[in-house]
């Protein structure tokens, strides 16, 4: 399989720039709030693959060449956090699937992520579909139906393929081998606003992750919060998008030099984005986290608040968890509510492919 001339397409002549491609979009009933997390199907390898071939077999024979890649397509690694007017996706959106697709999507997503994964989901598109609404919603093509499904390799029990679900603030990369989830890595989650009400329900997004980094930052003892404070905020996310091959040099506290509630205070955090994926790879993940503490370190910016300017990285030998919060607001009708960015690796695994980096 080889990426699809549709999306090669998209490089706009002269401009060197890349737009979305302007989906079709079918009558449909609401996509925001998203179906809930089925806990009666246990999210793994096995019943994602049952659940997208599911998905698949609805796809007429051109939307299924539009979703599929050659395994080590480049097309992989061009994932963007972006708005859907700044930066193009490959693969199949919500505005290409009929009703009956988007649910079949949904149920392929949940039996694919931990809970907090898919909740995840459901809230960044929370966020979409409330800056949906905002004066320059056309201009920057907020909405809930710019979010790309791709897939890589040949989806099986066997072997190795991966998929790639995103949009604006979102983009989760999970590989397979020999049917078990072996990596997340990278996968990017964010939101603009942070805290809103949409439709009578209230949202909170990523600020339970920023309050887990807090959590750390405000046990340390002065000498220890000397070591941890950066002494700046940093432009952008040191392993953020088009970052693939960045190994930044670890900065703040060893966790070494921390006691064991601290120390658990840090698994707790890291969990945080851990438990995005199904257990058959959170659990031993978190293992050959919990080893590896000795060489982690811990650094912080800032102070707890949505809208001021806050920073912390957790980097250890086979992980780097950034977030970074008070970002301003693109929105007008978000302003004051809050913007996150946030990004989990594994630099030795990324891509489920070993010693990438």
């Amino acid at each position: 399989m080889k990426a699809n001339s549709l999306f090669l397409s998209l490089i706009l002549v002269g401009s060197g720039a890349a737009i979305a491609h302007e989906a079709p979009i079918h009558e449909h009933a609401e996509l925001v709030p998203i179906p809930a997390y089925n806990t009666e199907v246990k999210a793994n390898a096995k019943n994602s693959l049952i659940a997208l071939t599911a998905l698949l077999e609805t796809f007429s024979p051109d939307a299924k060449e539009q979703v599929s890649f050659n395994l080590d397509s480049r097309e992989r690694h061009r994932w963007s956090n972006l708005p859907a007017g700044r930066t193009a996706r490959p693969g199949v959106s919500f505005g290409e699937m009929s009703d009956d697709q988007r649910n079949l999507l949904f149920a392929f997503l949940s039996a694919s992520l931990g809970e907090a994964g898919y909740q995840s989901v459901a809230k960044v598109m929370a966020a979409e579909a409330y800056l949906a609404a905002d004066s320059r919603s056309g201009r920057m093509s907020w909405s809930p139906e710019n979010y790309w499904l791709s897939v890589y390799g040949t989806p099986s029990n066997t072997g190795r393929w991966a998929w790639a679900f995103g949009g604006h603030h979102l983009a989760l990369n999970i590989s397979m081998d020999n049917g078990v989830v072996t990596s997340m890595s990278p996968s990017f989650v964010g939101s603009e606003p942070a805290r809103f009400t949409l439709n009578g329900i209230e949202y909170d997004v990523i600020t339970d992750m920023h309050e887990a980094g807090y959590a750390i930052y405000k046990t340390l003892s002065g000498e220890q919060k000397q070591q941890a404070t950066l002494s700046r905020f940093p432009r952008s996310l040191a392993v953020g998008a088009n970052k693939d091959a960045v190994v930044p040099v670890p900065v703040g506290i060893s966790l070494k030099e921390m006691n064991e509630d601290q120390r658990e205070l840090a698994l707790d955090a890291i969990y945080h984005w851990i438990s995005h994926q199904p257990d058959e790879n959170a659990l031993p993940r978190m293992q050959e986290i919990a080893s590896q503490l000795d060489q982690t370190f811990f650094g912080w910016y800032g102070e707890l608040s949505i809208n001021s300017r806050s920073y912390f990285r957790i980097q250890g030998p086979s992980l780097i968890i950034e977030l970074q919060g008070g970002l301003g607001n693109v929105g007008s009708s978000a302003d004051g509510l809050g913007h996150y960015h946030t990004i989990y690796r594994n630099p030795t695994f990324d891509y489920g492919e070993a010693g990438r980096n």
